[in-house]
């Protein structure tokens, strides 16, 4: 789960949004419609080899080459081609196979993980049990600083139980963290190369070795990344088509649109909602837009400390029943967004086997905007109208007028939101620096997870320890409910744990959900292969692009 804000330029302009741009639930207003099946997962097939492509690489260029530096749309979108994980996510968020061939949970205090013994890295060395101990063990090294270290909490040890096996044993039951896995968390790295590194590892001019159908060709470190194909790769079902990957990183909406419409790159995922009406209209390839639940993306109001302005429940509720999140999707993101009631929404549990299950209990916080209720509310509460302040990243136009929308509308019902713009560095400190969120009363954020699990997203920011519950927020009722959450195997089981932690944050709001944006991928009619979730991050996406 990780909070991602920082795309100033991408998002563009934007149609001015205000709170009266109108009212109703799901699928209220004009916009743009889903374009492909929820079941179509990827473009067609590519079935023929290519020289060279070019891809937008996302907002900036990645801040290191190593896979557990950064968690954020670069480097998940790059590294995971070239740092292969222990169990490969597919399109559809199923596993399958990865550097392991195959694993066991025989309780809930052990998962066994049998390598593939044909596993090489890119130098032609064979992947031993010893890599994969060392590369999962760096997530619990302090010095490591990675991005990945909350999903590494409860694991007790990480040994190489054979030539071929690793044995993760949990402190407590956890059936949760083979998912993890699948993540830049589960990368696996060359140990050898990776000491001799030290903390050169992952610089752009020392790179990284790892065993992915990707090697790093050249990294200029502003403009343009390369991968080449490792022509030695071990997993013949993965092996790469396409010769040589470029990618680009683009300043603006602007540049990226006249890129993907004129053909100079080829393809991107993560478009901004102000790049579809333009690139609908491309004559040389497809915007894909997907349907409700086609991310784990949520955009979010975080309440920085339960204490204050919005200390009292009430006013938390207040705001939360004021807010029109059908006129949000509509109007903020170009209506490539749905109403977000949950901040595990639908594309948390869309390809769950209790999918049914959450999808019912989901569908009964859904409610219309009430101001008049939450004029009601707040009139019991004394000084409702002191000042509260909202911080937002100022470089960013989609996310100042999401501001001014909360704004307004904590107008209409008496709330007196002072919004402030920070400065990207000053924003991302937030995430990091509690220090940095002591002026503030609250502050939005865009937040994902790499796979779809509700219980860990909860996990996240309503325990105590979570790595995201940054205002102090501890109800014991969430905390033992998702704890159950993760010792459950079965599903169903685990579902209900979920829908009672959700049922009583739903009334909490240490996290008020808003909205959720809609998969957007172009594709030039050039190359096909590319996946239509939000697969493509941390796994080997780029093997299966071909030309059609």
């Amino acid at each position: 789960m990780r909070n991602r804000m920082l795309r100033a330029a991408l998002c563009g302009t934007l149609l001015a949004a205000t709170a009266a741009c109108g009212s109703g639930g799901p699928g209220t207003g004009a916009g743009p419609k889903s374009n492909y099946a929820a079941s179509q997962v990827t473009t067609a097939p590519g079935t023929k080899p290519l020289s060279h492509v070019v891809w937008s690489g996302d907002y900036r260029p990645p801040y290191s080459e190593d896979p557990v530096k950064t968690a954020d749309y670069p480097e998940e979108t790059i590294l995971g081609n070239v740092c292969e994980t222990v169990i490969h996510e597919n399109a559809d968020y199923s596993l399958s196979p990865g550097v392991a061939k195959s694993w066991t949970q025989p309780d809930g205090r052990h998962l066994v993980l049998n390598l593939d013994p044909a596993a090489t890295f890119s130098d032609g060395k064979p992947v031993t049990a010893d890599d994969v101990v060392y590369s999962l063990a760096r997530n619990m090294d302090p010095a490591t600083a990675s991005n990945y270290a909350d999903s590494y909490r409860d694991i007790s040890t990480i040994t190489a139980t054979g030539p071929h096996q690793v044995t993760v044993t949990f402190a407590k039951d956890n059936y949760l963290f083979v998912r993890y896995l699948g993540a830049l968390g589960g990368a696996v790295v060359e140990k050898a190369f990776a000491l001799k590194a030290g903390q050169n590892f992952g610089n752009a001019n020392v790179g990284v070795v790892c065993s992915g159908p990707y090697t790093v060709a050249s990294f200029d470190g502003t403009t343009s990344l390369v991968l080449k194909r490792n022509a030695h790769y071990w997993d013949p079902t993965r092996a790469a088509k396409v010769d040589s990957l470029e990618f680009h990183f683009y300043g603006d909406n602007s540049a990226l649109s006249n890129a993907l419409a004129s053909g100079a790159a080829q393809g991107a995922f993560n478009v901004p909602p102000a790049a579809v009406a333009p690139l609908s209209r491309a004559t040389d390839g497809k915007l894909y837009i997907g349907g409700e639940g086609s991310t784990m993306e949520n955009e979010d109001l975080i309440v920085s400390h339960l204490s204050g302005p919005l200390g009292d429940v009430r006013v938390r509720q207040a705001l939360s029943m004021a807010l029109d999140r059908a006129a949000i999707a509509k109007t903020v993101y170009n209506g490539a967004a749905d109403p977000l009631y949950s901040v595990a929404g639908p594309g948390f549990w869309q390809s769950n086997p209790a999918a049914a299950t959450y999808k019912a209990a989901y569908q009964a916080l859904v409610k219309q905007p009430d101001p008049a209720g939450a004029k009601k509310l707040l009139a019991q509460v004394k000084n409702a109208d002191q000042q509260i302040t909202l911080g937002y990243p100022a470089a960013t136009p989609f996310e100042t007028q999401l501001a001014q929308v909360i704004q307004q509308t904590g107008q209409q019902i008496g709330l007196n939101i002072k919004i402030v713009g920070l400065p990207d560095q000053q924003y991302g400190n937030l995430f990091t620096d509690p220090k940095a969120r002591a002026g503030l009363d609250s502050f939005l954020t865009l937040n994902y997870m790499e796979f779809p699990e509700p219980a860990v997203m909860f996990r996240s920011y309503a325990l105590p320890y979570g790595v995201q519950d940054f205002n102090g927020y501890n109800n014991p009722v969430v905390t033992q409910n998702l704890e159950n959450a993760q010792g459950a195997q079965d599903p169903q089981k685990r579902a209900g744990y979920v829908i009672a932690a959700q049922q009583q944050l739903a009334q909490d709001l240490p996290w008020i959900p808003i909205a959720a944006p809609r998969a957007l991928v172009f594709q030039n009619s050039g190359v096909t292969g590319a996946p239509l979730t939000f697969a493509y991050m941390d796994t080997t996406w780029a093997a299966a692009l071909g030309a059609p």
